[in-house]
């Protein structure tokens, strides 16, 4: 019966009868729409729950999830290359010409004395912060980047690469374990030392010619909310890409900043 029960609240769901971030009716209420027994209703709820169709939150009740995220882990340009949702937030917490170290000229491909332009910015999904991206670009190829970005705003959500005759091509990217510092650990709301992930990537450009070095970004995400996988594409056009999603805690920390 509860297998019954789950197949009917969960089509329910998909149909929108109850919309992202509606709360559901609570147990006693649903035992009796449905004449069955609140143990009934209870492992109904419990397989929706592990199957992340809802959350539920002790002391507020139970809520339909928000569809499940998926992102292409990198630096701001891969958060740039299409719009992003509503409920994804990129706010500009740093922007400067910076002196930078002979590594990131490198990889930039940007002699001496061209200008760096760094741009260190928050993202936050669903209104938790998950992400710091301190990224580096040629200053000459980002203008437009710079025009729009003002410290303790967000950058616009129709702000993408497109409109700037720039398409990303491939990337290069490490991942590692380590813990945030100070600055991460006030902006992510959480202890000093905490585990994330870092993330080190060279993103690339098309060009008439073929490719060139277009950002080079250190970026460290929450290892408390976030998990990674690899996925490997079919089409052998950016072949093997490493993506994040939330997990569960972010679900519940999204359901109650809302």
């Amino acid at each position: 019966m509860y297998y019954q029960l789950q197949e009917v609240l969960k089509e329910q769901i998909e149909s929108g009868v109850w919309l992202p971030g509606d709360p559901l009716p609570s147990e006693p209420q649903l035992a009796r729409r449905f004449g069955v027994s609140r143990v009934v209703v209870r492992q109904a709820l419990a397989i929706l729950e592990d199957d992340r169709q809802i959350v539920r939150i002790r002391g507020r009740g139970t809520f339909v999830a928000k569809p499940k995220l998926d992102y292409r882990s990198g630096g701001l340009a891969r958060l740039l290359d299409s719009p992003r949702d509503e409920d994804v937030a990129v706010q500009v917490l740093e922007k400067r010409t910076a002196a930078v170290e002979r590594s990131i000229r490198e990889a930039l491909a940007a002699p001496e004395p061209e200008e760096i332009l760094r741009v260190t910015t928050l993202l936050s999904v669903r209104s938790v912060p998950l992400a710091i991206s301190y990224s580096f670009f040629r200053k000459r190829d980002v203008g437009w980047l710079e025009q729009a970005a003002h410290v303790g705003r967000n950058l616009p959500a129709e702000l993408v690469l497109g409109n700037h005759g720039i398409e990303l091509a491939h990337s290069h990217v490490a991942i590692e374990t380590s813990q945030c510092g100070q600055f991460e650990a006030d902006r992510f709301g959480i202890p000093h030392r905490s585990p994330v992930f870092l993330v080190l990537c060279t993103e690339h450009r098309r060009t008439e010619d073929g490719t060139r070095p277009f950002e080079v970004a250190r970026v460290e995400y929450r290892g408390d909310v976030l998990q990674f996988r690899l996925e490997l594409s079919p089409t052998g056009v950016d072949a093997l890409a490493a993506v994040w999603t939330p997990t569960e805690k972010m679900d519940a920390l999204a359901a109650v900043e809302a």
